[in-house]
């Protein structure tokens, strides 16, 4: 059975005094005989619709998440002041009236065009029996464009009502353009009634269960939007690095429509302290607020790259995100596949109140429809539903790295159906509008940022680890170099403090960091070099003693990153850059024994060629982007292939609708490159061998001029070095196992090494007397 949120209508609905971009001015005149009633007031019926018809279109739309939930039928309409009842009030100021009948409706909302409201004037809109209403609007909602979306008011019947003060007569203007009527319900309440159109599915978790502990903050920056009057998107304010409290609203690209009539609902959540999780209530239970909503925004960057759309909320002040206690969530757009270690999603499934979600396991990047997303194979608690589409992604640091796109995730009656989701990526979308405005360079850039509380306390000495930029994924060395970004979360410029590390928790190392921050401002430090074993490890970071004194907010001094030892390699790094179709590539590594050492890109690609790649399919590049993969490979030589699954390769240029080649190389820890791409328009596949070796013979290569060409060859070998003191070399060739094939000797400054009797196969060639040691690995390839 499902749980509902048992609040008395009236409570709910009039509970809150915070009125945001609506104002209180004691309701609407014509209440409880503020006004005389008048049965004259002319009343706009709504022509009905077939419901089944829409509800079989639900049903096919409710299956994804990549378009708005729609939760009413949308009429066209023209109602102006000819359409109302104007009545004289006293001092010689005016009320205008108009009805709405929508028959059956559970809820009744409205888009105004042409909306202009001189100072003093305002508009609610209210039930028949005065039990709920919306409103105040006034100049403050009045926009460039002319557009306004309003809240939600209950009931089929509903009242708009215009005062307008003698002082501004004739001066306010508008028109109803639409009148919405919601056959599927928004909240709990209207759950009870009307339980086989609407609701989220039993397998949600509210954010007040336990799962939401710990995320407080995030959980107050999340806001449910009415879209385009009749639908329901998910969203997040988000800070920047000014922290001025800048309106910022990241939500889907797919949502899009007109945001200048969007509502924009903050803590639609249900009561805390109640039983099952918050999910029921008594009727003396506050309810979740209807006046904590802003109205109207403007698009600032929005793509399909990743399915991403930035707002400013309009009119949206300090003050309101105040007085709703509001957050603005930090954000990460260094998406790194792995860096992300756990995921948790907030939203408003089916318009419902707030519920979380929990993925234990890293996402990883892949691409839906040409977007670039993080990808995740299942919820373990928790799930998204239609309504949810650009809700944030945050990952274990609480910081935003992407907004719901689609996926099939669901409840199956009670539970979890085990299915997938992706999110566009913060990563991708930075480069493309969006990391101008949450990082201008007035207030200095960042990789990660955390959230901002505009009623946190003053913050005078606030230092703290925003991320470690090294060690992160895999490592090839025991000994590496750490460093991180400090960041000055204080008010006062920071000039000095302790950065403490240590590996899994074991031990402490300190650095003493001098230099100069002014607030918000942020630098990389590097620390001392440390050591691991090999194997998985947490590297842990965090700041004491801020300007010598207690941080003021030690909640956020702290970070860490994961990362992998493997010993006995060299690292290798793979750079592959994909055309406009980056889900049909993938590539294979294969050692001389043509053993598989590593893999990367779609995973349903290999062998290539059957034209069947989708962008979900697992591991799928997106489009237009490049991946670094970064291996530990021992000494010796390797095939490397690239595969392509339409058979054209990755010569994007040629292609209708692309201007983009792929390509891909192979490079060492100096950067060096191994291999690289040999053709564009490969066909199904390319192979291409490149050779690792190790690093303690660079010195010696450098100092002899040593040069050994063509390698690979088809057996013979030319052998160059700088020897012009004819000093005596022992050449000896061995194969991988240590058994010698070729022994000779180098006394001059050339040799022609032949090894036409010689299987194909990687060998070892070693130069050496009593002062050098030169070992290099050449391939036979006939």
């Amino acid at each position: 059975m499902k749980k509902t949120l048992l609040v008395a209508c009236t409570s709910l609905l009039l509970a809150g005094l915070s009125f945001g971009q609506t104002t209180n001015l004691g309701g609407p005149i014509g209440w409880k005989g503020k006004v005389q009633k008048n049965k004259n007031i002319p009343v706009h019926g709504m022509a009905g619709f077939d419901l089944d018809v829409i509800k079989a279109q639900d049903k096919i739309n409710d299956a994804a998440k990549d378009v708005p939930w729609r939760f009413g039928y949308k009429y066209e309409t023209d109602i102006t002041f000819d359409d109302g009842l104007w009545t004289a009030l006293p001092n010689g100021n005016r009320l205008w009236r108009t009805d709405i009948v929508c028959e059956g409706a559970l809820t009744i909302n409205l888009i105004f065009e042409d909306f202009y409201l001189p100072e003093g004037a305002y508009v609610y809109f209210y039930d028949k029996n005065e039990t709920n209403r919306v409103g105040a609007y006034t100049s403050r909602n009045n926009r460039s464009d002319g557009f306004l979306g309003t809240e939600l008011v209950h009931g089929d019947h509903v009242t708009v009502e215009y005062y307008e003060p003698k002082s501004v007569a004739n001066q306010g203007r508008f028109t109803i353009g639409n009148v919405i009527h919601g056959y599927r319900s928004l909240d709990a309440v209207q759950q009870q009634l009307e339980k086989s159109l609407n609701g989220s599915g039993d397998c949600n978790i509210d954010v007040h269960c336990p799962l939401g502990n710990g995320w407080e903050d995030q959980i107050r920056s999340v806001a449910m939007i009415v879209v385009g009057g009749s639908g329901i998107c998910t969203g997040a304010l988000i800070n920047n690095t000014c922290e001025d409290g800048r309106p910022l609203f990241l939500t889907a690209n797919h949502c899009l429509g007109s945001p200048s009539t969007w509502a924009f609902r903050f803590n639609w959540k249900s009561p805390a302290g109640t039983e099952s999780c918050a999910t029921t209530a008594n009727s003396t239970d506050p309810g979740p607020p209807y006046d904590e909503t802003a109205n109207g925004a403007t698009i600032l960057a929005s793509g399909t790259e990743a399915d991403y759309a930035l707002l400013e909320i309009d009119n949206m002040t300090v003050a309101d995100a105040q007085a709703w206690n509001a957050f603005y969530a930090g954000w990460n757009h260094d998406d790194t596949d792995g860096n992300i270690t756990q995921a948790t999603g907030i939203h408003h499934p089916s318009g419902d109140v707030m519920k979380i979600c929990r993925e234990d396991n890293s996402p990883y990047q892949s691409t839906s429809n040409g977007a670039a997303v993080w990808w995740i194979d299942q919820w373990e608690q928790g799930v998204t539903e239609p309504g949810s589409s650009g809700s944030p992604l945050f990952d274990q640091n609480g910081r935003i790295v992407g907004q719901l796109y689609g996926g099939a995730a669901a409840c199956s009656d009670t539970i979890n159906n085990g299915q997938y989701d992706y999110y566009g990526r913060l990563g991708v979308s930075w480069d493309y509008g969006v990391g101008d405005e949450l990082a201008p360079t007035s207030c200095g850039t960042a990789t990660v940022i955390d959230g901002w509380d505009p009623n946190g306390p003053s913050l005078p000495d606030d230092a703290s680890v925003q991320t470690i930029e090294h060690p992160t994924g895999t490592l090839c060395s025991a000994t590496f170099a750490p460093s991180v970004t400090l960041r000055n979360a204080g008010g006062n410029n920071l000039t000095s403090c302790v950065i403490n590390y240590n590996i899994d928790g074991v031990g402490n190392y300190t650095r003493n960091w001098t230099g100069l921050l002014a607030p918000n401002a942020s630098e990389v430090v590097n620390l001392p070099s440390a050591t691991a074993l090999a194997g998985a490890h947490t590297f842990n970071a965090f700041t004491t003693e801020p300007n010598g004194v207690t941080d003021t907010d030690p909640s956020n001094d702290a970070t860490f990153a994961n990362f992998t030892v493997i010993l006995g390699g060299f690292e290798t790094n793979i750079i592959v850059s994909t055309d406009c179709w980056g889900y049909e590539t993938a590539w294979e590594i294969h050692d001389v024994t043509s053993s598989l050492v590593a893999s990367g890109g779609n995973t349903t690609v290999p062998p290539g060629g059957l034209q069947t790649a989708q962008g979900s399919n697992p591991g799928a590049y997106g489009n237009e982007v490049t991946v670094t993969t970064k291996l530990c490979l021992a000494e010796g030589c390797y095939d490397f292939t690239i595969y392509d699954d339409w058979g054209d390769g990755i010569e994007g240029s040629t292609q209708t609708g692309c201007n983009t080649d792929g390509s891909y190389s192979i490079t060492n820890s100096a950067s060096a490159v191994l291999a690289s791409i040999q053709a564009l328009a490969f066909g199904n596949s390319e192979t291409n061998n490149f050779c690792v070796l190790a690093d303690n013979g660079l010195d010696e290569f450098d100092w002899l001029n040593f040069k050994l060409y063509p390698n690979p060859s088809n057996g013979v070998f030319n052998i160059e070095i700088n020897n012009t003191q004819n000093v005596d070399y022992a050449i000896i060739v061995t194969d991988v196992a240590g058994r010698i094939i070729y022994e000779g000797q180098l006394n001059e400054s050339s040799l022609v090494l032949d090894l036409n009797d010689t299987a194909n196969g990687t060998y070892l060639l070693h130069l050496a007397n009593d002062n050098v040691s030169i070992t290099k690995s050449i391939v036979v390839r006939k």
